[in-house]
């Protein structure tokens, strides 16, 4: 009898042993399953808040375009601004002799009379209503056929709409006041054109300007006198 009831036992404790071992691996099984759903909900959020994070920042960078669309042309308008102050302060600086000024008035003055005849040979009909390069400037603001007509001009003078603002402010700036010096009495006091705008003119626009037309000039009167010769 005594050997039944500890054999008993010995079951009724291996059972337990059983069931506990099966009621822990069923309670991992289950800790499993809730660490797994919470981990999922927890990668679930985050996903959504990178979502969210990347809509915003596409957002910003969107408004940030926009922004500075917006702002270009006002940031033109205010470096056009501020090359124009430039140009006419230099000008106004005045350090320029009267000899010099009337020297590079009369390449200023040859270079705005060439362009008009230009234009003029390529567009002979405005003949008329076109008396001056002042004329051509303004119409060409709002004649399509006009403006096309001046810009193909300008780069057979090797010149630019920035070189021929910088070059009718020197025009309005001294044309009360210079002399008009004829080309073979320039010769006299160009020799030292380079020096004399490093020292007089402190505009890049201006001062490139002021060189290319007395080299474009003095190109002219070599090619002049070699076809003479020839």
């Amino acid at each position: 009898m005594k050997r039944r009831a500890v054999k008993s036992e010995r079951r009724e404790m291996k059972m337990e042993k059983e069931q506990v071992k099966s009621e822990k691996q069923e309670l991992k099984a289950s800790s499993d399953r809730v660490s797994m759903e919470f981990l999922r909900h927890r990668v679930g959020r985050l996903e959504k808040r990178i979502e969210e994070l990347r809509a915003g920042y596409q957002e910003l960078e969107q408004n940030a375009k926009n922004l500075v669309q917006a702002f270009e042309p006002h940031c033109a308008n205010i470096a056009k601004q501020a090359g124009q102050d430039e140009l006419w302060s230099s000008l106004l600086e005045d350090r320029f002799t009267h000899v010099e000024v009337n020297l590079f008035f009369s390449y200023v003055v040859d270079m705005l009379q060439s362009l008009h005849s230009r234009v003029l040979e390529k567009q002979p009909g405005f003949a008329s209503i076109l008396p001056t390069l002042s004329s051509i400037l303004r119409r060409k603001v709002w004649d399509m056929e006009l403006e096309a007509t001046w810009t193909s001009v300008l780069p057979e003078f090797g010149l630019n709409d920035c070189d021929i603002q910088a070059l009718c402010a020197f025009f309005v700036t001294h044309c009360n006041q210079a002399e008009y010096y004829p080309s073979p009495e320039r010769k006299r006091y160009n020799q030292n054109v380079q020096e004399v705008l490093d020292r007089a003119v402190s505009n890049r626009i201006l001062h490139h300007c002021l060189l290319h037309l007395v080299q474009l000039a003095e190109r002219e009167n070599e090619d002049s006198r070699t076809a003479t010769c020839q």
